[in-house]
């Protein structure tokens, strides 16, 4: 089997790398991507390029959480019926941190969707969460 050339990778390419590697059966290419993530990142640009991949990736997954827990799906209709509950927010967000900074993260909502920022990364995104009914 031929040894994967990492130079040629996208950003995008080396963090689904990072993500799906075996890094038990393969630590020297799993070292490789780090190595070849970390030489990138010395240029601001795509520093930035990686950064806002990262984020964007982690809120996805949160989104992803968001629609599978089950208090999450109740939350709505319980701050519905309680004003003391109506600043909360579902439990999928509670003790995340930013995955760049590991700042705290602002979460609000607004309308129907989740605004997830950054004030230390100067990172933000707005997600919906995804529904799906029987």
């Amino acid at each position: 089997m031929s040894k994967p050339n990492f130079s040629g990778y996208s950003i995008e390419e080396l963090l689904d790398c990072k993500r799906n590697v075996d890094k038990e059966r393969w630590p020297e290419r799993y070292q490789e991507i780090l190595d070849e993530l970390a030489l990138r990142l010395e240029d601001p640009s795509r520093k930035a390029v990686h950064d806002e991949l990262v984020f964007t990736a982690f809120c996805e997954e949160l989104r992803d959480d968001l629609t599978i827990a089950i208090d999450d799906n109740l939350w709505p209709i319980i701050t519905f019926f309680s004003k003391r509950l109506r600043r909360s927010v579902p439990s999928t967000f509670l003790d995340e941190v930013c995955p760049i900074c590991a700042g705290e993260l602002n979460i609000t909502q607004r309308f129907s969707s989740w605004n997830i920022a950054c004030e230390t990364c100067d990172m933000s995104y707005s997600l919906r969460e995804r529904r799906s009914y029987f």
